[in-house]
């Protein structure tokens, strides 16, 4: 585990996951945000970024433990990073040889990275549990009709499914991102299949040459921390 030099992390320490087989590094970390102070990003040998300037307190602390847990991540890898730079839809710009990706939700910041040239998207996501208001608020968004029947066939409970659909989504947008290049919504990706552990999706319309209509995807969900956690990796195909 690295050392914590503040009171601002806690129980920061290495995460590492299988995707269908594929190993994946990461690391995880608690925050205080009644600890954040900008001096922590030059203390992590980090920089505000500009973008950031006039935001709250709140999203500059919930971006530095984003990007502590990227660069540890990245750094158990062997690969350094200084500031990872924000791109021009609010991608992190990850440096040559990696693809990454970062979530937070709450207190906990995650980040999963891979060097493995296979790896073409990677796409993590962590929700806080969500309530029956807040569910009935994001359903018509997330899902539709045929989607919320399989989430009430598939799960206990509704509620939690629809957040794993929601967050399994967002998952596989960032996943899919980097052949898409541009914003899509819930829409475009349609719940077709719900197994223990891994939800299934189609492409409801083509996104890129690479990612057309009909094209199956899948991510796998775990519900931990009274939320839940979607992983998404996208790999090469052979020729």
């Amino acid at each position: 585990m690295h050392p914590n030099h503040d009171a601002f992390l806690r129980e920061a320490a290495p995460f590492d996951t299988q995707v269908r087989g594929q190993p994946l590094t990461g690391y995880a970390c608690r925050f205080r945000l009644d600890a954040y102070d900008d001096a922590l990003y030059p203390g992590h040998g980090l920089r505000l970024p500009p973008q950031l300037a006039r935001a709250v307190a709140k999203r500059r602390g919930e971006f530095l433990a984003g990007r502590i847990c990227a660069r540890r991540a990245l750094a158990r890898l062997g690969i350094a990073s200084a500031d990872i730079a924000i791109g021009p839809d609010r991608e992190p710009l990850w440096p040559a040889g990696a693809i990454a990706s970062i979530s937070h939700a709450g207190d906990r910041a995650v980040c999963l990275a891979s060097a493995d040239p296979r790896v073409i998207g990677l796409g993590i996501d962590i929700e806080s549990r969500i309530d029956a208001r807040l569910a009935g608020e994001i359903r018509g968004v997330v899902v539709d009709h045929a989607e919320q029947a399989l989430i009430e066939a598939g799960f206990d409970d509704a509620v939690a499914g629809l957040a794993a659909a929601f967050s399994a989504k967002e998952a596989l947008y960032k996943a899919l991102y980097p052949q898409v290049r541009a914003f899509f919504g819930f829409e475009a990706m349609r719940l077709a299949r719900v197994d223990e552990g891994r939800l299934g999706f189609l492409a409801a319309i083509d996104l890129s040459p690479t990612v057309r209509a009909g094209q199956a995807f899948e991510v796998d969900i775990a519900f931990e921390d009274g939320g839940v956690r979607s992983i998404a990796c996208c790999l090469r195909t052979s020729d």
